[in-house]
């Protein structure tokens, strides 16, 4: 697995908003939402549940985005 740049803070953690134009903040890998340990778990295990039918082969990480104008969900690959 490469390293990802939201995870480790050196890329950008915020995107626009495909709906209102707004900030969509960074809340965290969609695979840490999963229960109590999964924040705790081997990446490459948990990217096998992370919704993206892909990222365990192409190494993307999955992060959940919420917009702070609208309240917009979006999972988006980084």
């Amino acid at each position: 697995m490469q390293e990802c740049g939201v995870c480790n803070g050196w890329a950008a953690s915020e995107r626009p908003c495909p709906k209102c134009e707004g900030t969509m903040r960074d809340q965290g890998r969609v695979t840490d939402f999963l229960d109590d340990y999964s924040p705790y778990l081997d990446q490459k295990y948990t990217d096998l549940v992370d919704g993206d039918m892909d990222s365990s082969i192409t190494e993307e990480c999955v992060h959940l985005f919420v917009c702070e104008d609208c309240g917009l969900n979006d999972i988006q690959a980084t």
